[in-house]
């Protein structure tokens, strides 16, 4: 049987990434292609060499390889897509946030499709994805919506093509249901639980105690809660763990007691996770792979009472919520999560065998049957 995986952009390593290297190391004789590459940003899990020799001539590559701006390359993503030839393929699972569902195949050759979520800039997002990229205002305002309204046309469309359907969450289960109208199955993306979870035999060389934020800093993460909440509670301290273009405005209302690092990657990551007291998670997320990271090392995580979050963490015992909308019961909850903290209520233990729910190993077990 011949397998092909398809993603929609290597140009970074978060965490759809690692769903596509855990489908590599599944199925290790599969054909790897991407819309757009970087191998100077992947190199270290996609080579160069993996990628299929089609990818370099599609449209959103080339305009890619000139400008090195992902959103250029946006009106050229159904093309690009559509362009790819697997007829040689009997199987293609596509890992999609956005527009790789959309590609053709024959009738005999089934298709995979293992959604991180609707594209959330056509959908449920639309407003807070305009306002942060500029595009929200005046005559720039008007070409982007006509250019929305024919994209999310196209994406429904394509959403009808294909044979299976898998969500990472029961949350992009039911997006997928409103927005495509067509039924998934739920498989959670398969966590590096045994990463976090072995101890590392370094020692934290600050011995400061503090709390950790993993997120791209981006507007629509809701960071902006956390900060000022935490300028509010000087004697608790938070460190920010990545980048984004949203980074600057952050800084700017941070505190002394808030510290800024720049991504991590491999130990670095791991050893910030297990020194940490735990996790702040302020935004929405589909489904949410750094809480369960982080619970996998023992550590409980707070974070907004809604999405992927309700499906993960469990109130009291891996964890806590606050509840408002306006986040307005933030720093109340969290310090009520804190002093239970401090009196460990929150069992490293128990934080472990939560995570392990969502292991590589059960992930393999899982995608398996669906493609074999």
């Amino acid at each position: 049987m011949k397998i092909a995986i398809l993603h929609e952009m290597l140009i970074k390593l978060w965490w759809a990434e690692k769903v596509v290297e855990s489908l590599l190391k599944i199925f290790p004789e599969a054909d790897l292609y991407t819309l757009i590459y970087d191998e100077k940003k992947v190199w270290k899990i996609f080579q160069g060499s993996l990628i299929q020799k089609q990818c370099q001539k599609l449209p959103t590559q080339k305009v890619y390889n000139l400008t090195k701006k992902q959103r250029l390359c946006l009106p050229f993503m159904a093309r690009s897509v559509e362009s790819l030839d697997f007829s040689s393929y009997d199987r293609v699972i596509v890992s999609s946030s956005a527009f790789a569902h959309g590609l053709i195949t024959k009738p005999e050759t089934k298709t995979i499709i293992y959604y991180h979520a609707p594209a959330r800039y056509m959908w449920d997002r639309t407003h807070e994805h305009t306002r942060d990229i500029g595009l929200d205002r005046w005559i720039k305002g008007f070409i982007f919506s006509r250019l929305l309204l024919k994209t999310r046309q196209w994406d429904y469309i394509a959403s009808q093509r294909n044979d299976i359907l898998l969500a990472n969450s029961s949350n992009t289960r039911s997006r997928i249901t409103k927005y495509f109208r067509r039924d998934s199955e739920v498989l959670y993306p398969p966590v590096e639980t045994k990463r976090f979870a072995k101890k590392l035999s370094k020692q934290d060389p600050k011995e400061e105690w503090y709390y950790i934020i993993i997120s791209a800093l981006t507007e629509f993460k809701k960071l902006d809660i956390a900060i000022k909440a935490f300028e509010e509670m000087p004697d608790v301290s938070l460190r920010v763990i990545w980048d984004g273009g949203y980074r600057q405005e952050l800084e700017k209302i941070a505190s002394k007691n808030i510290q800024f690092t720049w991504v991590q990657f491999w130990d670095e990551l791991v050893a910030l996770v297990q020194w940490s007291l735990g996790l702040i998670f302020p935004g929405e997320e589909d489904f949410g792979i750094v809480p369960i990271e982080v619970m996998a090392a023992g550590k409980p995580v707070f974070a907004l009472a809604k999405w992927g979050l309700l499906e993960t963490v469990t109130p009291g015992e891996t964890g806590d919520f606050f509840k408002e909308v306006n986040w307005e019961d933030f720093i109340e909850n969290f310090q009520k999560f804190h002093k239970n903290n401090n009196n460990w209520l929150y069992k490293s233990e128990v934080c472990k065998k939560q995570a392990s729910k969502f292991s590589e190993t059960e992930f393999e077990k899982r995608i398996k049957k669906y493609v074999i």
